[in-house]
């Protein structure tokens, strides 16, 4: 294989890194392969060609280094590991600092760690990711992309906050927005799909982090999570946007720290809080055996998403279309059943037979409602896009 050359994509969540290669002209990844669950006692690692080979195996307690080493190792067994000529990067926030993707270099490193208090679970999972390459691949180039940046089109007096100038010129708080890279690739995913050069959606990025965005004429305009990815949607670990009054009430009652209440939020709320279970399998699956909590923490996971697409659709006189994409978004007919049944007064009704089998159908609405469909995300491709433009 010494005359191939390729890209490799890393995607580093809070909770799983998934990693592809991409030759440089091509738009499918011809291997690609996910650490998911990491940190927990189900671990797994799993990894497959285009032709959809799959291994996978269990790794009990498995860390971010194993996750890279394993991944490592099995470019090298395939002998890939030769061959990449460019590494490219998911880096959840760019802050003011960065609205494009750009080559890391060392100021590119040093920017990304300054931005860490803004997303405490997720740029320190993605500098782990170029910091090991730098160690493995120490002459390869590497790209960053930035989930920011699609959002960077949100008008002023959307992503404003209503606080003092000194806060918004000089510490740049404001409304940031995430998942930029996957809202990006299914509007145009979904422009593509309806034949429209720019189109009209609600994105719904739903997994173990969550956002929605309203896209109009192909531009972000308004999305739920804001400053840092804590806001917004009720999320596997995160609880979304609450009351920021809570912060003292907490502090002063229970006598602990902004810092631990920020990790409670972060790391210890969300569905994870509501019902012992931070994963939407799982939490089917206790559904099933009857489990109270779990019945209560899906109401209000898919409430909350209900109330954001409702209100988003304040921004069209036109309207394309509804898009459920990411892990939960893409694999969870109960979820996007019990979320569009809070929304039969706004004309979004389902097709039960679609919806049940999203990867024969596209569009999974009803005749008499609005269109609903359901796109894979691909975020590795966008960034693999990016590395064949920058490098």
């Amino acid at each position: 294989m010494s005359d191939k050359r390729y890209f490799l994509i890393f995607n580093c969540g809070s909770s799983s890194i998934k990693f592809a290669l991409f030759n440089h002209h091509q738009t499918m990844a011809i291997f690609f392969g996910i650490a998911d669950k990491i940190g927990q006692s189900d671990a797994c690692f799993s990894f497959a060609n285009a032709a959809q080979d799959k291994q996978t195996f269990t790794q009990s307690n498995m860390n971010y280094r194993l996750a890279f080493g394993l991944i490592v190792e099995t470019l090298k067994s395939y002998d890939f590991f030769d061959c990449i000529t460019g590494i490219g990067h998911r880096v959840v926030h760019g802050g003011h600092l960065f609205n494009e993707a750009v080559i890391v270099d060392q100021s590119v490193i040093t920017k990304i760690k300054q931005l860490i208090p803004l997303a405490p679970l997720h740029n320190p999972a993605n500098l782990a990711g170029i910091e090991f390459c730098l160690t493995h691949f120490p002459h390869i180039p590497q790209v960053a992309m930035f989930d920011t940046a699609f959002h960077h089109s949100i008008p002023e007096h959307i992503h404003r906050y209503a606080i003092q100038d000194t806060f918004y010129y000089d510490q740049h708080v404001r409304k940031y927005g995430f998942h930029g890279i996957s809202h990006h690739y299914v509007a145009k995913d979904a422009a593509q799909y309806l034949d429209i050069e720019r189109g009209n959606f609600i994105s719904a990025h739903l997994g173990n982090g969550c956002s929605i965005t309203a896209i109009k004429e192909g531009k972000s305009i308004d999305t739920s999570m804001g400053f840092t990815p804590l806001d917004g949607l009720v999320m596997g670990t995160r609880s979304g946007g609450i009351d920021p009054g809570i912060f003292q009430y907490l502090h002063k009652q229970l006598k602990i720290s902004i810092d631990e209440i920020t990790t409670l939020l972060n790391r210890q709320g969300g569905l994870l809080a509501l019902c012992g279970k931070s994963d939407m399998r799982d939490i089917s699956k206790m559904i099933t055996q009857g489990n109270k909590k779990a019945e209560t923490a899906l109401a209000i996971f898919c409430h909350r998403a209900a109330s954001f697409i409702a209100s988003y659709m304040m921004y069209f006189d036109r309207f394309d279309g509804l898009i459920f994409t990411a892990g939960i978004g893409e694999n969870s007919a109960l979820v996007r059943q019990k979320i569009i049944n809070n929304l039969n007064n706004l004309d979004f009704k389902i097709n039960d037979k679609c919806n049940q089998a999203p990867k024969t159908y596209t569009e999974i609405q009803a005749h008499n409602s609005k269109r609903i469909m359901v796109l894979p995300t691909n975020e590795e491709l966008m960034i693999a896009q990016a590395c064949q433009h920058l490098i």
